[in-house]
Formats: C-alpha cells, sequence, structure tokens
C-alpha cells in the first residue's frame, strides 16, 4: 500500500472584483495620459509593462493576490491604455472633411462594430501573429516575464521575489 497524499488544488484567483475595479482605474489613467500625451507629442506609450509593474506593487499589499489576477488587472489596463488611439482617427477624419459634425450613435455603432471585429479577429490570429510570430520581443512577452518575475513560482521563496 503506497501511502500518496493528495493535496488539494489552491482556489485560483483570477477575475475577482478588485482586479477590475483596479484595472479599469489603471485604465483610466493611462488613456488619459496616452492622449495628453499623443495630443501633445504625437505619440504614444504602451501600457502593458507599466500597468503590470503597478499591479504587482498594488496587489502585493493585499496577502492573498496571484500572478493570475495580476494578468488580469494588466490585460484590462492595457486595453484602455490602447483606446486612446481614436486620437490619431478623429482628427483625421475632421481634417478630409468627412466628419464634420457629431453623430453620435453612428459613432457609437463604428465603435461597437470595430470592437466586435477586434476580438473576433483576435482569437484565430493570435497563434500565427503573437505565438508563431517570431518577434524577438513584443510586449505581450515582456509584460508576461515581468509578471513571471515578480510573483512567487513554485520554486521561489518570497525574498526572493521581493529581491527581484
Amino acid at each position: 500500500m503506497t501511502d500518496q497524499t493528495t493535496a488539494a488544488p489552491a482556489r485560483r484567483l483570477e477575475l475577482t472584483l478588485r482586479a477590475v475595479v483596479l484595472g479599469c482605474l489603471l485604465a483610466v489613467i493611462f488613456t488619459a495620459a496616452n492622449t495628453y500625451l499623443g495630443l501633445q507629442v504625437g505619440l504614444t506609450f504602451a501600457s502593458a509593462i507599466p500597468a503590470a509593474v503597478i499591479s504587482m506593487t498594488i496587489l502585493r499589499a493585499l496577502r492573498n493576490s496571484t500572478i493570475w489576477e495580476n494578468m488580469t488587472v494588466q490585460t484590462v489596463a492595457s486595453v484602455g491604455g490602447a483606446m486612446s488611439a481614436i486620437i490619431f482617427v478623429l482628427p483625421g477624419l475632421v481634417m478630409v472633411g468627412w466628419w464634420l459634425e457629431f453623430p453620435f450613435w453612428e459613432s457609437v455603432l463604428i465603435c461597437v462594430l470595430g470592437g466586435v471585429l477586434g476580438v473576433t479577429f483576435s482569437i484565430p490570429l493570435r497563434r500565427a501573429l503573437v505565438v508563431n510570430g517570431g518577434l524577438p520581443y513584443p510586449e505581450g512577452v515582456a509584460a508576461a516575464e515581468v509578471l513571471k518575475v515578480g510573483s512567487p513560482g513554485e520554486d521561489q521563496s518570497e525574498e526572493a521575489v521581493r529581491e527581484n
């Protein structure tokens, strides 16, 4: 008779209210900063890595945070930061004379359609463009590495994570 102990799997905190709230708060901050910077300088910054670092810093104060919860915050915040790209489209439409007034419902419909198409096409294209893309160091890989370094793994002590 062998003595095998089966450990109960740890509860995986991923999509929590605090992750969504923190992600939305960071999304608002990054969108505002990206919009301001884009209008002043003409370029924006990638927000995935700063969002991952800020998420780990804030959620570390709450002792039971996980890497998956940090990933949720980072994803929500980076999507919000990417929404500021509209600052490059709208002035172009005004300059060519196509958009002289603000058609609210038409704009909402276009944004919703663009979001749905983006999500729909990102699912099948993820493997081809991200996983097998051959990019040496894309932002998603960098953000994942930041999250791995800052989260305790199976072979890392809490002291090693703080040192990282």
